[in-house]
């Protein structure tokens, strides 16, 4: 049945970007047969022909490569022979009417969306609620003090319906701070909260470091889904319960966060489930995947480098800094997430923290706190991974740690080349792993007694990837429409607003507050196609609505070759009274060209490094 559905979610997809192609270079047909202009071709696709037909003198086709289309229409292409053009070729119409075919493409995609978007609004699209989770530690949303479970109603005054929304406000509003509206669990009061976002080296654009939230009951348990002949099911759970928490849950980790790294080491899940007012404990031993992840050596790096501190009066007297590394607390050394939490929790008293300070280590004391007071003191210190850093933590059972390796070794290099930082470390194991070769790993390690240099070659694996059929849901509802007006004017300004975030998104990264590591192709078009087929048709349509007015955009920028750089010229045609020379079209269609296949070349590139990491 897998294989079915994803047949038939691969076989939308096609169809779906086939349909938005083809309404593109629909437009260009019917203008061009508006203004009497004959059509020698019209196709889906480039390249050799796959199926076609002529039929009242145009060829219709379906070639073999998918990327695009074309509408060849008479005269378009210079003869070079000096006669007048006939008739019903291109050359032979005026401006307005040249103007009209070349922009047919372009109108037709956004008349594709103003057509769709009203129906979708109209039947109800489902969309991941406004509503987030635990901000990211360190994140301009955490110091800000956001909670779990509040709903973003707008940013910067755009209302919010979505969650994606939120991202793409937060990344293409102007600079400096913005004004979110927000409102808690439990409550109706809508107040404001003003933060500046932060620009993302991951992601290469400005974020405030929130996620959607999962979804919940009214008291606050979480939603499953089961798959037929689990492990989950085998113990009972159907998506007809509710997770009330883990049950025995680790201090200083989220819900979420607690389980998917259970999940991950395969280890038995304890759960207490509700399903109506009856609770029970549920514990899932997994299955062993024939799928595996990829290949590694059980290492890490440490959670030491401080990304925020709140204010706390507990912690203002220690006058800890952001990118200070946290070495020690309270005399235990600090090296896996959520280990401050623990220590704090079961080492109350004056505050006491060894930490790293460019090339000094400091000793930081503060007042005393007790038990009760910990987890707050704990929630109150962002810590994350030291990327910068070789010092590295093991995990028990892997390789690393079967050859040797402890938690705190210093790895000096690998295979004889150095290590200055945690992406080199990441960079030479997963090279090791693609030639099936071991690993020669030179590290320092304190002693206690000095410094020691060792040798491990440790040869990386690829472990089982752990099948529970267990999956917590985020929270979506079905926006609907008030009606068929309201539809159809939602539906506009749905579609302006993906033209006005194509302008920003192009801006932005002229103007470098977006990276260009953002721009997707075919690949992620598709990835993203895919993956939205198989949450619904309803979803997909609504992703096509978003390509087709993207199309649009792309296709009306004044470059050589697309349609935008017809319209161009036609513009300056029109303007000093005769059409552009020959020699100047010609080479300027050669660097529209060179253009074009570079894009290509750096998106597909982007793609790649995307899907496959």
């Amino acid at each position: 049945m897998e294989s079915l559905s994803g047949i038939l979610s691969m076989a939308q997809v096609v169809l779906g970007i086939g349909l938005v192609i083809f309404v593109h270079e629909l437009g260009h047909y019917l203008a061009a047969r508006w203004c009497g202009v004959r059509v020698i071709t019209f196709s889906l696709g480039f390249g050799p022909k796959l199926i076609g037909k002529e039929i009242g003198g145009t060829l219709y086709q379906i070639a073999a490569v998918p990327l695009g289309g074309f509408c060849r229409m008479a005269g378009e292409e210079s003869r070079g022979d000096g006669l007048p053009p006939a008739p019903d070729e291109l050359p032979a119409k005026g401006v307005g009417q040249r103007f009209f075919i070349y922009s047919g493409g372009v109108l037709m995609n956004v008349l594709f969306a103003l057509i769709v978007f009203p129906i979708l609004f109209h039947v109800g699209v489902p969309f991941i609620s406004p509503i987030i989770s635990t901000p990211l530690p360190g994140s301009p949303a955490w110091h800000a003090g956001l909670e779990e479970g509040t709903e973003i109603l707008s940013v910067d005054g755009a209302e919010v319906v979505e969650f994606t929304h939120i991202a793409t406000e937060v990344a293409l509003g102007p600079p400096g701070e913005i004004e979110l509206e927000v409102r808690e669990r439990g409550s109706d009061r809508v107040r404001t909260v003003r933060l500046e976002p932060r620009m993302s080296s991951e992601d290469g654009i400005r974020t405030i470091g929130v996620l959607p939230d999962l979804s919940r009951d009214e008291q606050g348990r979480v939603h499953i889904q089961v798959e037929e002949g689990s492990p989950a099911e085998a113990e009972g759970l159907s998506s007809e319960d509710r997770v009330v928490g883990l049950s025995d849950p680790r201090p200083g980790y989220s819900f979420l966060r607690d389980l998917t790294d259970r999940m991950a080491r395969g280890e038995t899940i304890g759960l207490d489930v509700a399903r109506g007012d009856d609770l029970r404990q549920v514990r899932i031993t997994p299955q062993v995947s024939e799928r595996t992840a990829g290949k590694r050596v059980g290492i890490a790096t440490p959670f030491q480098r401080v990304l925020g501190v709140r204010a706390n009066p507990k912690l203002a007297p220690l006058g800890l800094r952001n990118e200070d590394r946290i070495l020690r607390a309270q005399g235990q050394s600090v090296l896996r997430y959520a280990d401050l939490a623990r220590i704090f929790r079961d080492h109350p008293g004056p505050v006491r923290l060894q930490v790293m300070r460019g090339d000094q280590v400091l000793e930081l004391k503060g007042p005393s706190f007790s038990r009760s007071e910990a987890v707050s003191l704990a929630d109150d210190i962002a810590l994350g991974q030291d990327l910068d850093s070789t010092v590295i933590v093991v995990s028990p059972g892997e390789p690393a740690s079967e050859a040797g390796m402890r938690d705190g070794d210093r790895i000096l290099r690998i295979d004889g080349s150095e290590t200055e930082g945690w992406r080199d470390v990441a960079q030479l194991v997963r090279e090791a792993g693609n030639r099936e070769r071991p690993a020669v790993f030179t590290i320092e390690r304190d002693t206690g007694e000095g410094l020691e240099l060792l040798e491990l070659s440790i040869e990386p694996w690829a472990p089982p990837l752990w099948e529970y059929g267990l999956a917590v849901l985020r929270t979506e509802y079905i926006f609907k429409a008030d009606g068929l007006g309201d539809a159809i004017w939602t539906g506009g300004v749905c579609s302006w607003r993906f033209l006005k975030d194509s302008w920003l998104t192009l801006t932005g990264i002229i103007g470098g507050q977006v990276s260009s590591d953002n721009i997707g192709g075919i690949i992620t078009i598709g990835v993203i196609s895919y993956s939205l087929a198989q949450t619904g048709f309803m979803k997909l349509l609504f992703f096509l609505c978003m390509l087709s007015i993207n199309l649009a955009f792309i296709n009306v920028l004044p470059i050589p070759v697309l349609d935008g750089g017809h319209l161009f010229f036609l513009i300056i045609e029109k303007i000093k009274g005769s059409p552009v020379s020959e020699r100047v079209l010609g080479y300027s269609q050669m660097v529209g060209v060179v253009l074009i296949l570079s894009l290509i070349v750096f998106v597909t590139y982007n793609d790649l490094v995307r899907v496959l990491g």
